[in-house]
């Protein structure tokens, strides 16, 4: 029996049908393994470094000053302080996220620097990103300003063992020792100081200590420890695996379709075969076993080829993430276990069964008659076979997402877009079928003999193309639809900072530049307390956002007047002299705010009371200073606040930046160019690692219509040996296959774009509120790109029937 499996499988492989069956398991081998092991090194270097994470075996976080009692002299503890500021050097300005430790830190893991393992910075001196050095060239024994001290380059930082992924990890890091913080004075009202305090320690200690600290958290106040160490790391890479793990199944299915349209074709080629050996005494299970084995071992060869394509396909991912995995505080990941790869075989087996097994089923049951009468074949329930194949499809889709309701959304949206995009072909091509001409309507009858074969090759290859559109022309028509929305003018520095007896020295400099004086507008941190006088509790809220919103402090501001890039929604703007609140509209939303209610906040140990009087909208993007909830003067004047101010400084006036920094060296400066470039080069990565999978899409939607053109091949055999025997010459058939082929891509691709465009102008205009054209252009492209690969993958199969004599056809 191995010998004759080792010999039928020799003789296969030289068949179509059987190397499509290899190609698009292959393909699914590759997808969920490169998707699978990128997640396992990512998950690796979290859990099995989890308390590196934290520097520490847990850390207490907050936004405001922790107080003494939090501190237990039985364990080894470590304070840290976080805020962004400007450095200075030479004349030369840049925001940084400054980090101030104790002499301690870190308590676990490792601080790299170009010096080695090292210890906290000492007094005095600092140790810095790699960016700041490389752009102005310090390196150690350089100096620079940070606020109102110079302090010196001791090192620059090659890996830090608790790096954050949030706003400030989009700046680079400047590492200083605490006692040097009061020097710079950087640390007044309106600062945004984020304060941490680690602990180390024996285990059980540790969770004694942080299980007695838990009753006692205040609002604003956090702990983490080793085993939920870093969630906004987690939850970020998490999302970032689901998504692209889903989109790597999506490949998978798809090259199930191929996988279900080659089976078929490979069960009507061994009819005859099989009858054959029913003829010399096979039983069933016989065949079953012959059969079996020769696909087991095509998922042995597609899972040893599409296992290496796979591990290539995560170091090209992992090159392309490695933004955020540097960010996790890891300079390489540990490697990956061959159990993503297992899995992906495992996969792979139940695609297989699931498309293939009823039909190869079936096949084992060809009656021997067939030798004689070559009209007799076994049933086929179609609908047993579709049932198992959606059953294994929900399977995959379920273990991969690993959450059922999900798992069926993402079922549904998935054949919703195949038959869509498939309907909207077919009718495209009914429409060619009404032209004038012969040569039309003989070149596309193959595709209205057999409809539903059309749709689903028209659906698999326009999703493949779809994704690539979506992810690289509609995405950059979304940014720059975004930019255009941004007036000309409009500011793109912001200033933080800024102490009230500041602002009309401040407004004064400008005019010395030649520059219109900004307007500056207070900005008071306050907590929410209560509503209707009501505790807030952050924890009732089922929304994660709203939550986060319930949690943080508030940025606080007062004025009579309603700004010129706010509109009143509902209510009314308070009166001088009136006590009231007015609230963003998203934001009373979210947070189930109404008019009239009686909201209160603590601003420094002081509560204050009043009324929502006002619902409004913002336009955020004005890039103005507006805020969340403002007040009136009256309510807030006497409160501790900062001043902030946002204004627009042209290319050849940016003079001014390094006097501010140097006159008033608390004041921080946002470059907002320099941060979009950076969200713009987040995105870019984003989709360029989404991109490389997506093309495991587009690569099994083109095996979907190879299978489909080998599973009709004979078929179009004795329709070519017709036609060659009326008169049509090897021109003809070619030119005939090239326009039918060509009106597929053509059609696929064209229905891609425009499906592509079409979301891009509603992405911009329902949810993103942005000027997006559709772009005419972008289902032109692609219908060229249709035709190239449609006509690439299926013409060097009709070329051979070209070139075959007629008797050669009919025999």
């Amino acid at each position: 029996m191995i010998r004759l499996t080792t010999r039928l499988l020799r003789r296969d492989l030289a068949a179509a049908d059987f190397r499509l069956l290899l190609i698009a398991l292959v393909i699914a081998v590759a997808a969920i393994t490169a998707v699978g092991m990128l997640a396992e090194r990512v998950k690796g270097a979290l859990t099995g470094q989890a308390n590196w994470l934290l520097a520490a075996d847990a850390a207490l976080l907050s936004d405001h000053p922790l107080p003494q009692h939090y501190r237990n002299g039985q364990l080894r503890m470590a304070n840290t302080a976080t805020f962004p500021s400007m450095i200075r050097s030479d004349g030369r300005t840049m925001l940084a996220a400054i980090k101030a430790v104790s002499a301690h830190y870190p308590l676990r893991g490792k601080l790299d620097t170009t010096l080695g393992n090292a210890p906290a910075p000492l007094a005095g001196e600092a140790y810095i990103d790699r960016r700041i050095a490389e752009q102005w060239q310090l390196k150690p024994g350089s100096r620079f300003q940070l606020g109102q001290s110079t302090l010196t380059v001791r090192a620059v930082i090659v890996r830090e063992p608790d790096a954050v992924i949030d706003f400030s990890s989009l700046q680079p890091r400047v590492l200083i020792n605490e006692a040097d913080l009061p020097a710079t004075g950087l640390q007044g009202p309106g600062s945004r100081v984020k304060y941490g305090l680690l602990y180390a320690g024996e285990a059980s200690a540790v969770a004694a200590w942080t299980a007695q600290l838990k009753p006692q958290l205040q609002r604003g106040e956090r702990l983490e420890d080793a085993r939920e160490a870093r969630p906004e790391v987690k939850k970020a890479l998490e999302r970032a695996d689901r998504f692209l793990q889903l989109a790597g199944l999506l490949a998978a299915l798809l090259a199930g379709v191929a996988i279900l349209l080659a089976a078929r074709r490979f069960v009507q080629r061994h009819y005859d075969s099989v009858a054959l050996l029913r003829t010399l005494g096979a039983s069933q299970q016989q065949i079953r076993q012959l059969l079996g084995g020769e696909l087991l071992a095509l998922v042995l060869l597609a899972s040893l080829s599409g296992g290496l394509l796979g591990w290539l396909g995560q170091g090209a991912l992992a090159e392309i993430m490695g933004y955020w995995l540097e960010s996790t505080g890891n300079q390489s990941l540990p490697a990956s276990t061959p159990l993503p790869w297992l899995w992906a075989c495992a996969y792979a087996l139940l695609l297989l069964a699931g498309t293939a097994g009823p039909q190869l089923l079936a096949l084992s049951r060809t009656p021997p008659l067939r030798v004689l009468r070559r009209e007799l074949q076994p049933g086929l329930r179609l609908g047993l076979q579709w049932s198992i194949a959606a059953l294994a499809t929900l399977v995959l889709l379920w273990l991969t997402a690993r959450d059922l309701k999900l798992a069926l959304l993402t079922a549904g949206g998935l054949l919703l877009a195949v038959v869509l995009c498939g309907l909207g072909g077919w009718l495209l091509i009914r429409l060619l079928l009404s032209l004038p001409g012969a040569h039309w309507r003989l070149a596309l009858r193959p595709l209205a003999r057999q409809p539903g074969l059309a749709v689903v090759q028209l659906g698999a290859l326009t999703l493949g193309i779809t994704g690539l559109c979506l992810l690289t022309v509609t995405r950059n028509d979304l940014l720059a639809g975004w930019q255009q929305r941004v007036p000309s003018e409009a500011p793109n520095h912001f200033a933080i900072n800024i102490q009230p007896e500041q602002a009309q020295p401040l407004g004064a400099l400008f005019r010395a530049h030649g520059l219109s004086e900004p307007a500056f507008q207070p900005m008071i941190r306050g907590r929410w307390m209560a509503r209707n006088g009501q505790p807030v509790e952050p924890a009732s809220y089922p929304d994660e956002r709203a939550q986060r919103l319930a949690e943080r402090e508030f940025n606080l501001s007062w004025g009579e007047a309603l700004r010129a890039d706010n509109r009143l929604l509902a209510g009314r703007i308070p009166a001088a002299g009136e006590q009231g609140w007015t609230v963003e509209a998203g934001l009373a939303k979210t947070l189930g705010i109404g008019l009239g209610d009686t909201l209160e906040f603590d601003i420094a140990g002081t509560r204050v009371t009043a009324p929502v009087l006002a619902l409004r909208e913002v336009n955020w993007d004005s890039f103005r200073p507006n805020f969340f909830v403002t007040g009136t003067e009256g309510m807030l004047a006497g409160q501790p606040s900062s001043m902030i101010t946002s204004f627009y400084l042209p290319t050849d006036r940016r003079g001014i930046l390094p006097e501010i920094a140097n006159h008033y060296p608390n004041i921080t400066l946002l470059d907002i160019g320099q941060l979009l470039d950076e969200v713009r080069r987040i995105l870019l990565l984003a989709t360029e690692a989404l991109q490389l999978v997506l093309a495991f899409c587009l690569a099994a939607g083109l095996t979907v219509l190879a299978a489909a053109l080998e599973l009709n091949a004979a078929e179009r055999s004795r329709e070519a040996a017709l036609l060659r025997a009326l008169g049509a010459t090897q021109s003809r058939l070619r030119r005939l296959w090239l326009t039918e082929q060509s009106v597929l891509g053509a059609v696929s691709g064209l229905t891609a774009g425009m499906a592509a465009s079409s979301t891009g102008w509603a992405l911009g205009h329902f949810a993103l509120e942005v000027p997006v054209a559709f772009n005419l252009w972008l289902p032109l492209l692609a219908m060229l790109a249709g035709m190239l690969l449609a006509v690439s993958v299926s013409m060097w199969r009709l070329q051979r029937l070209a070139n075959s004599t007629p008797a050669a056809l009919l025999r």
